[in-house]
């Protein structure tokens, strides 16, 4: 995957790092995996897996510091935070250890990371997780021309999942809302692991059995702490496709069991109708 300025995906958020100096606008363009790393072990083991950053030919010598983070977003995932390892309960970061911590990278080449994930022997089932994280640093010996411009500097986040059995997923949907725009799920999870949810709104009308409308929800990864909930919304279709009316909402998710779990109450949509043109 590509990426011409920084990146910070955890699975997802991306945010720009600007560093103001004096010299040309410019990116680092590299390629890298932002699939989650998993790993499944049992207390005691020591593993190794390893990741892999590479630049294009024509990228100059970067220079890139690599950290081991916990990570978790709010609720309605918006955002996404960063601590150092362990300062959650359900932390791996401080079973990792990664190799090299810093590396100078020359164009076309790549940076290669081994990690070495040990595992405690006193360990409690379940899911475990941080933040493998890669960060371009400012050259300090870099020649500073007139002028003053912007250099982005690459950050890039990849998930670590370590799962000890036996992994317990569960979720529970507490409610659905709708209004003129958007559809809500409000989810907790419920198991001992991190749980990849994913799924659809269907819009019913009464007495009818197939949906005017179908909204898919897309992928999300419901945490355990702190926090275990997660407000996942979606945007509606277009007034022509899903009209004001009364409807049964059906929520249908798929959290990798062997059957989908899901809720469905009844609602009198209002949508705002365009105005006419003349």
């Amino acid at each position: 995957m590509r990426s011409p300025n920084a990146i910070r995906a955890a699975t997802l958020m991306a945010v720009a790092a600007a560093a103001f100096i004096a010299s040309p606008a410019e990116a680092v363009t590299f390629n890298a995996s932002f699939a989650p790393i998993r790993i499944s072990a049992k207390p005691g083991q020591v593993l190794t897996t390893s990741y892999r950053l590479g630049l294009d030919e024509a990228d100059p010598r970067t220079h890139f510091k690599v950290d081991v983070q916990d990570w978790w977003r709010s609720e309605d995932g918006r955002q996404s935070f960063y601590a150092p390892a362990g300062s959650i309960s359900r932390s791996c970061g401080h079973w990792v250890s990664a190799n090299p911590m810093e590396a100078t990278v020359a164009g076309g080449e790549a940076l290669n990371i081994r990690l070495t994930v040990s595992v405690p022997q006193d360990v409690q089932p379940g899911g475990y997780w941080c933040a493998l994280s890669v960060d371009e640093m400012p050259d300090p010996l870099a020649v500073m021309p007139d002028g003053v411009g912007v250099k982005f500097l690459a950050s890039v986040s990849t998930g670590v999942y370590v799962y000890i059995d036996p992994v317990e997923r569960g979720a529970d949907v507490l409610a659905i809302d709708v209004d003129g725009s958007r559809a809500t799920a409000r989810i907790e999870n419920t198991g001992n692991t991190p749980t990849a949810v994913e799924g659809r709104f269907e819009f019913v009308r009464p007495g009818e059995t197939t949906p005017v409308a179908v909204v898919a929800l897309p992928r999300n990864m419901l945490l355990t702490e702190p926090v275990r909930t997660a407000a996942l919304s979606v945007p509606l279709p277009d007034v022509a496709t899903l009209p004001s009316g009364s409807y049964t909402v059906r929520l249908i998710l798929d959290i990798g069991l062997d059957h989908y779990i899901g809720l469905q109450r009844s609602v009198d949509l209002v949508r705002d109708t365009p105005p006419i043109q003349d």
